[in-house]
């Protein structure tokens, strides 16, 4: 059994507890958590032990592995952080892939990636690190998702699309083929994309229309 740490304790990680539980083989010590009220507590029977500077510490007792349990909301960046601290620390980042979800044989995956109940990665994809797929989204073949992107419930992505890092899809959103989402671009829930969106962009509707911009194409 392969010890791991959780890295947050907030909602997104009971999918990933469970997602544990079903593929076997780990041991979960417990959880990380930066609210100090949670400290002592336990979620789903697990310890939360303290805030993230325990990790060098937890590392060195010979845990090996981690996950990220912290969602995102439109925002990647927390996620992203947590990462490079769990990494930082030498922890081996653990791909969870729930048995009712279908990953295709030819799909490359990064590391700490997610993916959720009845969540299709289908022929010659790519998901950089930390990618999340959560249920129910669709990611066609040839499309190539960036690191730390997070992909919300229902979310359909057709053949040949590019997600680059950082950007945010809601839930539902759908994308057409070919399309290019730039670094750190938030499409809104329920928007149909197809044009490109610039990177950080906001993109919202049927069809998407660029609401704002906040940085550069970089």
């Amino acid at each position: 059994m392969r010890r791991v740490i959780g890295i947050g304790a907030g909602g997104h990680v009971k999918i990933l507890v469970e997602v544990l539980r079903e593929a076997g083989g780990y041991d979960l010590v417990g959880f990380t958590d930066q609210r100090p009220e949670l400290r002592g507590t336990r979620l789903l029977g697990f310890p939360i032990l303290g805030d993230d500077s325990l990790l060098p510490a937890i590392r060195a007792e010979g845990v090996v592995a981690a996950f990220i349990g912290v969602g995102a909301t439109r925002d990647v960046s927390v996620r992203k952080k947590l990462f490079g601290l769990a990494t930082g620390c030498g922890f081996e980042m653990i791909t969870l892939v729930h048995p009712r979800a279908y990953v295709a044989p030819s799909a490359r995956l990064g590391r700490g990636i997610a993916v959720l109940p009845g969540a299709v990665v289908n022929t010659d994809v790519v998901l950089g690190d930390n990618v999340t797929v959560y249920s129910g989204a669709i990611v066609e073949h040839d499309s190539v998702i960036g690191d730390h992107v997070h992909l919300s419930p229902g979310v359909h992505i057709a053949g040949g699309v590019r997600i680059e890092a950082e950007a945010f899809v809601g839930i539902g959103a759908s994308i057409i083929q070919g399309i290019r989402i730039g670094v750190g671009a938030v499409i809104g829930a329920g928007a149909a994309v197809i044009r490109d969106v610039p990177a950080g962009s906001t993109a919202v509707g049927v069809p998407a229309r660029i609401l704002a911009t906040t940085r550069a194409e970089g």
